[in-house]
C-alpha cells in the first residue's frame, strides 16, 4: 500500500479556498485506489482555540467525501465539541466515504494551554485494513513515547502523525519522530502544516520514516508538498522477528490506556 502525506498552509476564514487547495496536492500524488493519506491537524481551519467556531466547519464530512472521491483512506483533522468544552480530532474515512474510526487527542498541549479550552482523549485506536495496523495521533503525542509504545505492543504497523507543529521547534520534530519509528519498530507517516498565520509559522518537514529510522520521504520546512511512500507490512514485522526488541518489553511498566481495535 502507498502512503502519502499532505503538507500545506492555511488560507484562514477560507476552508472552501483551503479544501480546494488540499484536494490539489492529493491530485497531484496521484494515489491509487486503497492507498492510505494523512493530512495535517484541523486539516482545513488550521490548529485554533476557537473550537466553537471550527466545529461548524463539517471537516468530516468534507474528508468523507474526499476518500470516496479518490478511492483512499483518508486521515482528517478536525475539532469537535465534547459537553461544552472543543475535543481535538482525527477520523480516518474509507474509499467508500464512511467514516470508519476517530482518535481524540490523548495530549493537549499544555505549554498553549490548550488544555484549558480542549479534554483529553483516554483510547487509542488501532485501524485494521487487511493485516495491515494503523494508529493515529496527533501533533503533541508525539513527545510522550510511553503513549506511542502501548500502541506498539499490539502490534501496529504504521503510526500516522497529523500535526501543527511550529517552526520555533521544527528542530526537536525530526528526532522525535525518527525515535519513535525506530524504538517502536514501525513505519511512521507524519504530515505536518507549513505556511503562517496569527499563532504562529508553521514548521512543515513531513516526513516517511521506516522502522529502522531511515527517512523515506521528507518536505522542506516551507511550502506545499505531498509525499509518497509505498510501505510493506512484512519489511516491518521482519525487523521485529530478526531483533525482537519488543519481547522484552516489561508490561508491568506500562499504563493502562483503552485500546480499541476497529476492522475496517
Amino acid at each position: 500500500m502507498q502512503f502519502h502525506a499532505i503538507q500545506h498552509d492555511v488560507v484562514q476564514g477560507d476552508i472552501q479556498t483551503t479544501r480546494t487547495h488540499v484536494e490539489a496536492l492529493i491530485q497531484k500524488a496521484n494515489p491509487s485506489n486503497g492507498d492510505f493519506v494523512v493530512l495535517q491537524e484541523m486539516s482545513d481551519t488550521g490548529w485554533s482555540m476557537d473550537y466553537k467556531t471550527l466545529a461548524k466547519s463539517s471537516s468530516v464530512k468534507w474528508g468523507c467525501s474526499l476518500a470516496k472521491q479518490f478511492g483512499v483512506w483518508l486521515q482528517i483533522g478536525w475539532a469537535g465539541l465534547d459537553q461544552g468544552r472543543g475535543k481535538n480530532c482525527i477520523s480516518i474515512c474509507s474509499p467508500e466515504g464512511a467514516e470508519v474510526a476517530t482518535y481524540i487527542k490523548t495530549f493537549t498541549c499544555n505549554p498553549l494551554e490548550e488544555n484549558k479550552l480542549y479534554v483529553s482523549g483516554s483510547e487509542l485506536i488501532i485501524l485494521h485494513i487487511g493485516e495491515l495496523r494503523i494508529c493515529p495521533f496527533i501533533c503533541y503525542d508525539l513527545r510522550f513515547p510511553e503513549l506511542w509504545r502501548l500502541a506498539a505492543f499490539e502490534g501496529v504497523d504504521v503510526f500516522t502523525e497529523s500535526s501543527s507543529w511550529p517552526r520555533a521547534r521544527i528542530h526537536h520534530w525530526k528526532p522525535l519522530i525518527t525515535a519513535r519509528a525506530i524504538e517502536n519498530q514501525a513505519f511512521v507517516v507524519s504530515a505536518n502544516r507549513s505556511g503562517k498565520d496569527q499563532l504562529a509559522e508553521w514548521g512543515g518537514a513531513s516526513l516517511l520514516v521506516s522502522p529502522l529510522g531511515e527517512i523515506l520521504a521528507e518536505a522542506p520546512e516551507t511550502g506545499d508538498h505531498a509525499l509518497s511512500t509505498t510501505i510493506d507490512t512484512n519489511n516491518a514485522r521482519a525487523w521485529r522477528n530478526s531483533f525482537p526488541a519488543m519481547e522484552d518489553i516489561r508490561e508491568e511498566l506500562l499504563g493502562n490506556i483503552k485500546v480499541t481495535h476497529i476492522f475496517a
